[in-house]
This record gives structure tokens, C-alpha cells and sequence, in this order.
């Protein structure tokens, strides 16, 4: 429907207060442009206004019926449409009664000497503007149809960015941190570390036997142990604490601010822990022990970056399994000479960017070695 047949298709109520004879001095109206509807109940005019589309009001006034009166606004205010011009029409022109019917809330004052032509006119005109703050009204209703839209998209997208991200950063099994994303905190809380001068201690941790536990009771009781064990871990830990799956039964903690004497402590308190438990599994009981080896910045002099953290606890965890399990080295309790070795090897491999297992933690863009990483 185009503007001008928005304008045709008018519906105009014509409500006569206080007057006995409707139209007795009003002006021709009528018009094949609109249909005018004749009202002299204020209770019908309210009526019509609400329900019947009423696109203009003309409100033909006494004097005396118009002194203090807030039609025009109670009009509007009932009125469905997003905006009800109304015109009034009084046998009063002076400029004073025009300029008070204009403040109470009318757009227009016509008199009723006026002629008929130019009322058509000045009624075109108010229906014009009112075709306007309907489309400003269907225009800003559009608009918030799609914010809304948008809204609910954005919310979606970062949910869905908050699950991929959670995807992207933990284990699938267990629900702790994956290799990538503890590389990552492991470089920046290193760096916080010597930056601070504080403590930065890592156990690497991995299940005695964990094969005989596949093969004796299946894999499915072997996954039940290692979820498990990431509940013992996340549950034993600080809140600034980092609990990670980094190989198939190994896991790290990293320990911000612990030094090697209270890491040593945590991951007795560890072993001891699990050691205790009874993984019960389809009425079977299973028992499973872990070797932990553990390191500390700066503690552990040699250690002067964080892929020689990780690398020296690993190393640790190895003597620790080669020296019969289910107990905890430390790296400091490691020959001399074999610390001084391995730093060496890890300053080599760090200058030339060829650690034997590299990890990228893309989201962080930084790079940390560790031998299952």
C-alpha cells in the first residue's frame, strides 16, 4: 500500500462536545479521500478510538466545554495507534484560545468560519505526518525485532565460543586441563614467577602399571580410574592450583607460590591418598599407586625456563619408576651430575628450537617442552 492510499483509506471521528446539532456550523468534512465518523457520546468516542483504527480526531468544542480540558491527551493515551493527531475546532479563533488549545496537547485549531477546502487541506496534512510516525514506528519496531534477534544470536555465539572454548582446553575424559592449555599457563605462571621472585613447583604424576589395569579389567575400567583420579587431584588442590591430563595416564599440577619443601608435602599427601582408595568397577576392586616426580623454580637452580620445569620433573617421575613406584622424587634428589647434564641437554635443545616434544599453545602463543607433551 503505497502512502497515498494509506492516506485514502483514513478513518477521521468527528466528536461534537456540548453542540446539539452536529455540523449546523461546521464545515463540508466529507470526502471520497476518508471516512468521516460522526460522534456526540463521549463514552462512543472513547470507544472508537480504543477499537475502531481511528487515524484523526477532530474535536468540535464549545468554549465552555474546552476551558481546562485534557481530551486531546486522554485521547492519544487510549488510542492503539503509535500516534493519534487531533485537530480542534472551536467558533473562538482569537489568538489567545488558539494558542491554549495548542498548549493542552491539540496539533491544530481550525475555525468554524474556515472553509471546507482548506480543512480537507489541513486535515491531508495531519494525516500526512501521522503516515510518518507510522512508519517511524514500524521502522523502530523492525529494528528491534532484529536486536532482539541479534541479541539472541550473540548470546548463542558465546555460549557456543564458552563450550569450544572448554573444548579446546580440557581433557574430553576427565575434565581437566589438556595438554595445550597447561602449556600455555605453565610459560605465563613461570613468567610471573621470575618476575616476582616467588616459588613455582610441578608434579608429574603417572599411573604404576596402568597397562595391567587395561588388560585385567578392560578399558572402560581403566578410563573409570583415570576420571577418578582427576576428581582426587582437582579435589586436593588450591584454587590457584592447575590440574592437567598430559599423556594417556600421566598428570601434571603445577603449584604457584609452593616451594619444593610444601610441593614434596602435597604430593605425599597424594600418593598416600591413592594408594588408600578402591576403585570399585563393575563389583571389582581395583588399586593402582603413582610415581610422582616433582621441580621447582627457583629452587632448583638449574632450572631457568619453564621446558626445563616440566622436563626435570619428568625426569624425576622416571627415576622414580625406575626405583621401584609408587613413590615421589624430587628433582633435587637427583646426582649432580645428571642435573647439570640435563640442563646443558635443555639449553641446547632451547637454542637450537628442537625440543624432542614441542607444545603450542596457539591461544597464548607460547611454547613449552616436556617429554609426552
Amino acid at each position: 500500500m503505497t502512502k497515498q492510499d494509506r492516506i485514502d483509506s483514513s478513518r477521521i471521528l468527528l466528536f461534537s462536545m456540548g453542540i446539539p446539532k452536529m455540523g449546523s456550523s461546521c464545515p463540508d468534512l466529507h470526502c471520497d479521500d476518508w471516512k468521516i465518523i460522526a460522534i456526540e457520546d463521549e463514552i462512543d468516542a472513547f470507544a472508537s478510538v480504543r477499537s475502531k483504527g481511528i487515524d484523526l480526531v477532530i474535536l468540535h468544542m464549545s468554549l465552555d466545554d474546552s476551558i481546562d480540558s485534557d481530551l486531546a491527551n486522554v485521547l492519544r493515551s487510549i488510542s492503539p495507534m503509535p500516534y493519534l493527531p487531533v485537530m480542534i475546532m472551536a467558533s473562538d479563533s482569537a489568538e489567545a484560545q488558539r494558542c491554549r488549545f495548542l498548549n493542552s496537547g491539540a496539533d491544530d485549531v481550525i475555525a468554524e468560519q474556515t472553509s471546507a477546502v482548506e480543512v480537507r487541506a489541513r486535515i491531508r496534512a495531519m494525516l500526512r505526518i501521522k503516515d510518518l510516525y507510522d512508519q517511524l514506528a514500524a521502522s523502530r519496531t523492525a529494528l528491534e525485532l532484529v536486536l532482539d534477534r541479534e541479541l539472541k544470536l550473540l548470546d548463542r555465539l558465546q555460549k557456543d565460543n564458552k563450550a569450544l572454548k572448554a573444548k579446546c582446553t580440557t581433557d574430553p575424559l576427565t575434565h581437566v586441563r589438556n595438554v595445550r592449555s597447561f602449556g600455555g599457563i605453565l610459560a605465563h605462571e613461570f613468567k610471573s614467577a621470575k618476575r616476582y621472585n616467588t616459588s613455582l613447583s610441578i608434579l608429574v604424576l603417572d599411573i604404576d602399571h596402568f597397562k595391567v589395569v587395561n588388560d585385567t579389567h578392560g578399558h572402560h575400567s581403566g578410563d573409570y580410574v583415570l576420571k577418578e583420579l582427576a576428581v582426587i587431584l582437582t579435589r586436593s588442590v588450591r584454587e590457584s592450583d592447575v590440574v592437567a591430563r598430559t599423556g594417556g595416564e600421566e598428570f601434571c599440577i603445577l603449584l604457584p607460590k609452593a616451594d619444593q619443601d610444601q610441593s614434596v608435602m602435597f604430593a605425599e599427601r597424594i600418593r598416600k591418598e591413592v594408594s588408600a582408595r578402591k576403585f570399585t568397577v563393575f563389583g571389582s576392586d581395583i588399586h593402582v599407586t603413582v610415581s610422582i616426580g616433582q621441580a621447582t623454580f627457583p629452587d632448583n637452580a638449574e632450572v631457568t625456563t619453564p621446558s626445563m620445569l616440566a622436563y626435570f620433573a619428568d625426569q624425576a617421575l622416571l627415576m622414580a619408576k625406575d626405583t621401584g613406584r609408587d613413590r615421589i622424587v624430587a628433582f633435587r634428589q637427583m646426582p649432580r651430575e645428571m642435573r647439570l647434564r640435563m640442563r646443558q641437554q635443555q639449553l641446547d635443545a632451547d637454542q637450537s628450537s628442537q625440543g624432542s616434544y614441542p607444545v603450542q599453545c596457539e591461544m597464548m602463543d607460547m611454547e613449552v617442552n616436556s617429554r609426552q607433551i
